[in-house]
């Protein structure tokens, strides 16, 4: 029995991808890269944004003509969307067999099992455990460098705009010693690279032990090489943490510090719990602590009662950083926050105006961040040959910076080089010592 996965979304979505492709391999279950020879075809799927919710829709909807020529096939949706639209689903795709939200998953091979049995009937909706922690669960990766890690699960903030506390319930850390394990493992399978992943991981805590202290008892893990680490909230960004990223090693510096709006009138709406000055002042000790660390973010616009003065503060908070990278989004009204309750009052076309506004000024910081690079010494992670050019190969600096390196190399070789010139987003540089 073959079972195809198709993923859309985060990183969290990616590492639950995994964690069902573990579940599944253990129960005996087959795993296919391709949707027509799969029994099984299982979409996971993300609600953060509307576009995502659509694509996967119409994907469905697309699998519903292959279901009705392969009638034995098995449809599931997994994840965020499947927790949140279980009726427009079931409305828009007929032919799902199964909806399993993101807490649901261990009892995956029994359901799939019966229904390619014909023991379940139509239609099942799999029931989900709120203290769910999948910490028995190994997940199987793919080829690469970096292995995705939850440190925890769910989310406490309700920022008023956001879906995920309402899909992916209240926080629960898993133990450090599992998170140890579990990376262990990843490094004996090839993977020198680790990201820990939550909602927000500032604010993992198991008993007396916080996320600094976890990020220092992972920095000793034998054999890796770098450790990354999303989504962190402004909020609970500690002086703790900071103190550890100046102490280096496998730590990057690198940190993604999501502050969606400049303007403290729209960040008190969205529920955000700190205001601009207060960010803006986390970021100056960053820096000054950490003098090479590259700050990246999220960013919305068009969010409800939004006005050009708010939006205007939103630039001038970006040109006020310089942020290394951004990523950038239009509000979309999601149904069961509280921002949806709220007038949706900034017309479309402004939205879209705004957005490549803000895409235009954030590209113009990321690319003078990438020029900045030229001259200097770096230390690049390699992950495979150039798709682009067979005579180079790509990697990552420790700041997340992709970058091109003529030669030839092993994947996980570091390799420092001196940086010689941009291309496109990338870096390029020739090599002056491989570890």
């Amino acid at each position: 029995m073959k079972v195809f996965i198709d993923t859309y979304g985060c990183q969290m979505n990616v590492y639950d991808g995994e964690l069902v492709t573990g579940l599944l391999l253990s129960d005996g279950f087959g795993i296919t890269q391709e949707a027509e020879d799969a029994d099984v075809i299982l979409i996971n799927t993300c609600s953060v944004r509307d576009h995502a919710e659509q694509r996967a829709l119409g994907r469905l909807r697309s699998l519903g003509a292959l279901k009705r020529k392969q009638p034995h096939l098995v449809l599931g949706v997994l994840g965020c969307m499947a927790e949140r639209m279980q009726e427009t689903i079931l409305k828009t795709a007929p032919d799902v067999d199964l909806i399993a939200g993101p807490d649901s998953y261990r009892q995956l091979p029994e359901i799939i099992r019966k229904h390619l049995n014909g023991s379940f009937g139509k239609f099942s909706i799999v029931p989900g455990d709120a203290g769910e922690d999948f910490t028995d669960i190994m997940p199987s990766r793919g080829n690469g460098i970096n292995a995705y890690m939850a440190i925890m699960r769910g989310c406490n903030n309700y920022c008023s705009y956001c879906i995920v506390p309402h899909v992916r319930g209240r926080e629960r850390s898993r133990h450090p010693d599992d998170i140890i394990i579990e990376i262990e493992r990843s490094v004996e399978e090839g993977f020198p690279e680790v990201t820990l992943l939550g909602q927000n991981v500032n604010s993992y805590k198991w008993s007396d032990l916080g996320f600094h202290e976890l990020l220092d008892r992972v920095s000793r893990v034998s054999g890796l090489k770098r450790i990354r680490f999303l989504t962190s909230h402004p909020r609970d960004l500690s002086e703790e943490l900071i103190e550890r990223m100046v102490m280096g090693g496998n730590i990057c510096p690198s940190l993604h510090l999501p502050v969606q709006a400049g303007s403290d009138r729209i960040l008190k709406l969205m529920k955000r719990r700190y205001t601009r000055s207060e960010y803006v002042s986390k970021i100056h000790k960053l820096r000054e602590a950490v003098p090479d660390i590259a700050i990246t973010t999220d960013l919305l616009c068009g969010f409800p009662g939004e006005t050009e003065n708010d939006f205007q503060q939103t630039l001038d908070l970006i040109g006020e950083v310089r942020f290394d990278d951004a990523f950038t989004f239009k509000y979309s009204p999601r149904p069961g926050t509280a921002a949806a309750a709220m007038e949706d009052d900034v017309p479309e076309a402004e939205k879209v105006e705004r957005l490549e506004r803000m895409i235009a000024l954030c590209r113009k910081y990321s690319d003078n961040s990438r020029k900045e690079m030229i001259g200097r010494e770096v230390e690049v992670l390699m992950e495979s040959v150039s798709p682009k050019n067979a005579s180079e190969w790509t990697g990552r600096t420790g700041c997340g910076r992709v970058t091109l390196v003529p030669g030839a190399y092993k994947q996980g070789q570091l390799v420092r080089l001196k940086v010689e010139k941009v291309l496109g987003f990338s870096l390029w540089g020739n090599p002056v010592l491989t570890v």
